[in-house]
């Protein structure tokens, strides 16, 4: 699997391993997805650009701004579409479906953050305040 989910009181610890830093960011989307889903609605995307010093920051940007949009307009993000990283950016287009998300996240922390090569991949770890 690739990605998966630990948890702590409070606190949920997201992993994410992948063959490239691209897929990373795909795969995190994935996993909000299945963190966040709920009945569904109608489909919809977004285009979603964050900025970050490096790519664990860039990591930790991504999934605030997939919480945020859950939390603030009821998106459920599914798939990232057309990802684009820079050394200081990433942009793509998110599909997913507007529902009712629960309010889960509270915060992306930067407790244990990583983003590192990883067997001849990358593997990314960030923990989630909920």
């Amino acid at each position: 699997m690739p990605y998966g989910w630990g948890e702590h009181t409070g606190e949920l610890e997201l992993w994410v391993t992948a063959s490239s830093e691209r897929e990373v960011f795909e795969e995190a989307v994935r996993a909000m997805a299945e963190l966040l889903d709920d009945e569904g609605g109608e489909r919809q995307s977004r285009d979603v650009a964050v900025a970050g010093a490096d790519r664990a920051g860039l990591f930790a940007e991504w999934l605030e701004e997939l919480a945020f949009l859950a939390e603030t307009e009821g998106f459920v993000p599914e798939r990232a579409e057309e990802v684009v990283l820079a050394p200081a950016g990433v942009t793509a287009r998110v599909v997913g479906h507007r529902g009712a998300p629960p309010h889960l996240i509270k915060a992306v922390t930067l407790h244990r953050l990583a983003f590192e090569p990883d067997d001849g991949g990358w593997r990314a770890r960030v923990v989630l305040d909920v």
